[in-house]
C-alpha cells in the first residue's frame, strides 16, 4: 500500500492547523476532571441506610440536609449535638441575653451513623437557651433534603452508570453528598476523585492556537515557493 505523497499530506497538514480554534479546545487538555459516584440510600425500620461500606467510608464529608452523619459524627459538634438525643440541655451564651430562642444551623437534620434523624428544636426560657431533639421520620427527612437531577444533570449518569468524570466541579466538596431522587429512589451522589491535568493557562493556550494557524498558512500558501 502506497503512503500519499509528502505533495498532499502537506497541504492536509497545513489545514488542520489553520483549524485549531475550532477543534484544539475539544482535546480538553487542561484543567481539572472530577469523579463522581452514586449509591442507593435507602429507609430500614425507620433509619437511613446505606449498605455499600466503601461507600460510608467515602462519605468523609457527611451528607448534605443530615449533620453528624457517617464520616463526620466524630467531630467535638456532633459530639456536643448528642447531649440533646436523651433529653434537653440548658446553655447560658455568653453574649446573648434577649432571644427568641430560634437557632440557626447549617444542616437541616441531626443523623448519626447508626441512621436514626432528629430534628433538632430550641427554645428560650429564662435567660438561657433550651436545646432538643425529636425523632422524625427517616423517609419523610430523606424527602425533604432530597432534589431530582434537574440542578446537576450529571447526577443522572452518575445514577444510571455508577459514575461520571466531568469537568467543572458539581458543588463544594466539603458541603457533602447530595441526595438526588430519581424515579422514586434515593442516592447519594458524592466526589470521589479530582485528577489535575495540564495546568490552565488561557493566554498561553490562545498564543498556541495562533501560532498553529499562522504556521498553517505559511505551509499552506507557501508551499509553490519551495517547488523548483
Amino acid at each position: 500500500m502506497a503512503w500519499p505523497s509528502s505533495r498532499l499530506l502537506r497541504p492536509a497538514f497545513a489545514i488542520l492547523l489553520i483549524l485549531t480554534p475550532w477543534w484544539g479546545p475539544a482535546l480538553s487538555l487542561t484543567g481539572t476532571d472530577y469523579t463522581y459516584e452514586a449509591t442507593e440510600i435507602a429507609v430500614e425500620d425507620n433509619r437511613l441506610e446505606i449498605s455499600d461500606d466503601e461507600t460510608r467510608i467515602a462519605l468523609r464529608h457527611g451528607i448534605d440536609g443530615f449533620a453528624c452523619t457517617f464520616g463526620t459524627s466524630s467531630s467535638r459538634y456532633c459530639t456536643l449535638e448528642a447531649l440533646t438525643l436523651n433529653g434537653s440541655v440548658e446553655v447560658d451564651h455568653p453574649t446573648i441575653t434577649r432571644s427568641t430562642g430560634y437557632l440557626w444551623a447549617d444542616e437541616l437534620y441531626l443523623a448519626y451513623s447508626d441512621g436514626r434523624v432528629f430534628e433538632r428544636h430550641s427554645t428560650w426560657e429564662d435567660g438561657h437557651f433550651v436545646l432538643s431533639t425529636e425523632r422524625v421520620s427517616a423517609a419523610g427527612a430523606l424527602e425533604n433534603v432530597s432534589s431530582s437531577t434537574a440542578p446537576f444533570p450529571e447526577t443522572e449518569t452518575a445514577i444510571r452508570e455508577g459514575s461520571v468524570v466531568t469537568d467543572e466541579r458539581l458543588w463544594p466538596r466539603d458541603a457533602g453528598a447530595q441526595v438526588i431522587k430519581s424515579d422514586e429512589e434515593y442516592y447519594v451522589v458524592y466526589q470521589t476523585f479530582q485528577r489535575q491535568r495540564l495546568s490552565a493557562n488561557p493566554a498561553f493556550e490562545e498564543f498556541l492556537t495562533w501560532f498553529a494557524v499562522v504556521i498553517g498558512c505559511a505551509m499552506l500558501f507557501g508551499r509553490d515557493a519551495d517547488q523548483p
